[in-house]
C-alpha cells in the first residue's frame, strides 16, 4: 500500500498570450495553436474513454478489450469534476479513508480534486482488504476502480506526465484517459473501472460489486 504523500496539484492550462497588434507575433500564434490543438485532443479522447463496458477502443486488442469496463453497466458516464487537466509533473497517490455508510462506500470529492489520484481500501469481511484508486482524468472526468495488477499484484499507482498511469511495481503504462495498455508486462490486463455516483459532496459506489469482485484470470500473455 503506497505510503501518505505530499499533496501535488496538476498544472494548470496556461493561458494564450494577447494577439499582438496589426498582423501579430507569428510565435505567439504558434503557441495559442498547439494549446487548443493539445484540448480539442483531449477532449476527443475523452469522448472514447468516458462510457460504459460497450465498444471497442481503437488499436486495442480483443485480449483487452473483453476485461474494459467489464464491470460497468452500458450506459455508464464517468462524472465530470473539472475542465481539461493538463499534468505537467509526476503526481504520487494520497492515502483517504472512505466511510463505510452500509450498503455504500464513500469519499469526499474534494479529496480527489485536491489530490488528483487517492488510494483508499474497502475492508472485505473475512477476506483481503481491496485495494482502490480514483483519479481525475486529462478530460476531468472521474475514474474510480480496482488498484490492483493481477499478474503482479502490484497496488500503487502514479500519475505521469507522459500521460500515463503508471504502475509502482511493475512499471507498465497504461493511457491515463482511456485505461488501455502501453508498456509492460501487465499491459493487458486493465484496472478494473467500477460504478458511482456523486451527492453531497461524496463519491460513493455500492459495495455488493466489492464483496462479488474477483481478480481477473491470468488468461492472456504476460511480460514486455
Amino acid at each position: 500500500m503506497p505510503k501518505k504523500k505530499s499533496k501535488k496539484s496538476a498544472a494548470s492550462k496556461p493561458a494564450p498570450k494577447p494577439a499582438a497588434r496589426k498582423g501579430g507575433n507569428p510565435t505567439a500564434w504558434i503557441i495559442v495553436g498547439a494549446v487548443v490543438l493539445l484540448v480539442v485532443g483531449v477532449v476527443a479522447l475523452s469522448g472514447k474513454g468516458s462510457g460504459g463496458g460497450s465498444g471497442a477502443a481503437a488499436g486495442v486488442s480483443p485480449e483487452e478489450q473483453k476485461y474494459i469496463g467489464r464491470l460497468l453497466p452500458a450506459d455508464y458516464k464517468e462524472p465530470k469534476l473539472a475542465d481539461v487537466v493538463l499534468y505537467s509533473s509526476t503526481v504520487t497517490m494520497t492515502n483517504v479513508t472512505a466511510k463505510d455508510d452500509g450498503a455504500k462506500l464513500s469519499i469526499p470529492v474534494s479529496d480527489v480534486k485536491d489530490d488528483k489520484i487517492v488510494y483508499f481500501e474497502y475492508a472485505k469481511p473475512g477476506a483481503r482488504a481491496i485495494p482502490l484508486l480514483a483519479y481525475v482524468k486529462p478530460s476531468g472526468r472521474l475514474f474510480v476502480g480496482i488498484s490492483f495488477c493481477p499478474p503482479c499484484e502490484g497496488e500503487g499507482q502514479r500519475i505521469e506526465p507522459d500521460g500515463t498511469l503508471t504502475c509502482e511495481s511493475c512499471g507498465t503504462k497504461r493511457n491515463l484517459e482511456q485505461g488501455t495498455g502501453i508498456s509492460g508486462s501487465c499491459k493487458l490486463y486493465p484496472l478494473d473501472e467500477l460504478p458511482v455516483e456523486i451527492a453531497g459532496g461524496r463519491i460513493s459506489l455500492d459495495k455488493a460489486i466489492l464483496d462479488g469482485w474477483t481478480a481477473q484470470p491470468k488468461d492472456r500473455p504476460i511480460g514486455g
